[in-house]
């Protein structure tokens, strides 16, 4: 239900760690990187939303629960983390030195600022030194459906975190959910049990957890964003991103409603997992 950014590099070899500036707004960039460039709208939809959204809280609140029974131990950094809503949740839930945000899209990186930040970097994670700045843990949110070779990326991400880190993970569901809005965030696909399985063999990490969340999200899903676009087709952009504004902010009495399922997922994540839902969450050790 995320509206979300495509998160794109393509280098798939270790890049020299890079000197980096801090710029006129706090940022840490690298002067000679050319900006990345995403569409703005998607980082200035979402920071509007995100704050009051039952989706951004309910996945923060996984996000914590997951993170309670798994806990790191070093600095924590959020990578392609867009506004820094999930990064700031973790700095105030976790105690840490540093959570670092590291997100290409310059947009987010403001938008972070302005949620009062630090340690915010615009670059993409091949040009940060996790080993120099204690980092054993990452969080993915929402993030690896929009690369291309989730299996090279998730590679190379190992290859620069120290042994035995932790890298937690979320993404949509299932294929047959697929609507305008996977083809506008710039999705490749949405994942199952059965494929995060194979991404973990593939890039050799282990699986430490897995479960599925917003349970009750599959079917409002497939009635309200896939059966329509297979019957009307593909929206513009505007009528996606309007749609899906009004999707994250509905009326009162309906957040209250689904907050009810929130709760008890909540209490089953504390514990165990759930076998169904609109969105994923897998924990990997290096």
């Amino acid at each position: 239900m995320i509206i979300a950014l495509p998160y794109q590099n393509n280098s798939h070899k270790l890049i020299k760690m890079p000197e980096l500036i801090i710029d006129k707004n706090g940022i840490w960039i690298d002067e000679l990187e050319s900006k990345v460039s995403f569409p703005e709208e998607g980082y200035n939809v979402n920071f509007k939303v995100e704050d009051n959204s039952f989706w951004f809280k309910h996945r923060n609140n996984i996000i914590k629960k997951v993170i309670e029974r798994f806990p790191f131990k070093g600095n924590f950094a959020d990578i392609g983390g867009g506004n820094g809503f999930q990064a700031k949740f973790i700095s105030e839930n976790f105690t840490s030195e540093k959570v670092i945000l590291l997100e290409p899209g310059y947009q987010g990186c403001l938008n972070a600022k302005k949620r009062g930040l630090e340690n915010i970097f615009n670059i993409p994670f091949q040009k940060f030194n996790f080993q120099q700045n204690n980092v054993d843990a990452v969080g993915l949110f929402d993030v690896i459906e929009h690369i291309e070779d989730d299996v090279k990326f998730l590679n190379q991400l190992k290859l620069q975190l120290p042994s035995k880190s932790i890298i937690y993970i979320t993404v949509p569901a299932h294929k047959y959910l697929w609507s305008d809005i996977d083809n506008n965030g710039g999705h490749f696909r949405r994942y199952n049990l059965e494929m995060i399985e194979a991404l973990a063999n593939k890039s050799q990490v282990e699986l430490v957890y897995f479960s599925y969340f917003f349970s009750y999200v599959p079917f409002i899903t497939y009635f309200v964003k896939h059966l329509p676009y297979k019957l009307r087709g593909k929206r513009n952009k505007t009528a996606i991103l309007d749609s899906e504004t009004e999707l994250l902010l509905p009326p009162r009495f309906i957040s209250k409603f689904f907050n009810l399922f929130h709760k008890s997922e909540l209490k089953a994540f504390e514990k165990g997992l759930i076998k169904h839902g609109g969105s994923c969450f897998a924990v990997f050790r290096t």
